[in-house]
């Protein structure tokens, strides 16, 4: 099964057969990650004994990204290959290729323990790992090791990148496989950001997004001119969904609440809001229960990436409060900047004082772009909450429910 590519990237591939380390730079739908796959399953099904293992830090992503992908590549021939949609593996003859989620700083001994030997390893989005983790997992790969990501920021892989083993690329590389939908955005966000100042957003977002370049932001991201409140929602509005986003609630990082619908016109509306730093979790509890008695609430979701998210999870669950776990994927700023049209363009504040207080921390969000020790991040971090309790309610209403559909 011979499939089709670019010539970019079946030149990449045969000039880095012996390279231990495979290194993917690339803008969105670049199809960087899509050709890795390929090129794993073609071994899986040809040669006559390979493990591969491919790893994601986001379950979503291994279920719905990576795992999907490969599914649709290889559709025509996996009623030939025995699956376990538990463990995430295919096997085919002698052959295995597993898709594994895993967090970052893996213990060595797990690696030994659960992961065993492997002849192919790819790590998806690498940038969410530490260079800790990446060694961690070279140590029994008995073969080459593929690490893809998009350039959101600089981070380790400038130490491992050669004059052999690197490969960066753009949309265009993959145009083929593109709509004519997908294409005219990423020429319209080309014009815009060919027409935009150094550091603002278009000009970053046509560096990153298009043309697969790190760039920098500078300045707020959200103002007064593009969080944008409306007086009355209309009719139509349906899938009321309750997102928390939790913390310790006791002068650090803020408890964010957020109580959100889409209207008959396709837009999210924050109905409500709630953030506080310092409260007793059994109120933020009630605020829950207040909002499920005063509006048709059809899910309420609990990001459970951290320990607090997780003990507020399980004591709401004690409460009798129906709650689902949400794991939020990627980097903080990462998930937020891909949104954003989404959250300047398709989201309207009804206008109330919870929903007012509430703009205020998300005017002060902006790309941190010192270490994560300094003082600038660490007085950041207090106003982050916000805008990511609003942002992972705009990911669970397309990942979900299907709704606020974008382009990529």
């Amino acid at each position: 099964m011979i499939l089709q590519r670019h010539k970019a990237y079946n030149d990449f591939y045969k000039s880095t057969r012996n390279e231990p380390i495979v290194i993917y730079q690339g803008s969105k739908r670049s199809g960087k990650t899509h050709d890795v796959l390929s090129r794993f399953g073609e071994k899986f099904i040809s040669e006559p004994h390979v493990k591969i293992q491919c790893f994601s830090e986001s379950p979503k992503q291994q279920n719905f990204g990576l795992m999907a992908d490969f599914e649709d590549i290889f559709f025509p021939i996996l009623k030939k290959i025995k699956t376990n949609g538990t463990q995430k593996t295919f096997k085919y003859n002698r052959n295995e290729l597993a898709f594994i989620n895993i967090s970052d700083n893996i213990k060595a001994s797990d690696i030994s323990n659960s992961l065993g030997k492997c002849d192919l390893r790819m790590v998806d989005e690498c940038n969410m790992y530490s260079l800790s983790t990446i060694e961690k997992l070279r140590i029994n790969n008995t073969g080459q090791i593929y690490l893809t990501y998009n350039p959101w920021r600089e981070f380790w892989i400038k130490d491992l990148i050669t004059d052999t083993n690197f490969l960066k690329t753009t949309w265009r590389d993959n145009q083929q496989f593109l709509t004519k939908s997908q294409i005219a955005l990423f020429l319209e966000w080309t014009n815009e950001g060919l027409k935009s100042e150094v550091g603002s957003y278009a000009h970053w977002r046509w560096q990153v997004m298009c043309e697969g370049n790190y760039a920098k932001l500078t300045g707020k991201l959200f103002t007064t001119d593009n969080i944008r409140f409306c007086s009355n929602p209309g009719e139509g509005l349906h899938n009321f969904i309750i997102f928390a986003d939790p913390s310790n609630a006791r002068g650090g990082d803020y408890f964010a609440l957020t109580l959100t619908a889409v209207g008959a016109d396709g837009n999210m509306y924050l109905i409500d809001s709630f953030s506080c730093n310092r409260i007793e979790k059994v109120l933020i509890a009630e605020k829950i229960k207040e909002w499920k008695a005063k509006y048709p609430v059809v899910r309420t979701f609990i990001e459970t990436n951290g320990e607090f998210g997780l003990k507020f999870y399980n004591d709401c669950v004690l409460s009798k409060i129906s709650v689902d776990g949400w794991y939020s994927r990627q980097d903080k700023f990462e998930r937020i900047m891909a949104n954003f049209d989404v959250i300047t363009g398709k989201t309207f504040f009804v206008d109330n004082p919870n929903n007012r207080e509430f703009a205020q921390q998300i005017y002060t969000f902006r790309s941190p772009e010192k270490d994560d020790d300094d003082e600038f991040n660490k007085k950041e971090k207090l106003y982050d909450d916000n805008i990511d309790c609003l942002n992972n309610a705009i990911m669970a209403y397309i990942l979900v429910f299907g709704e606020l559909k974008v382009l990529f």
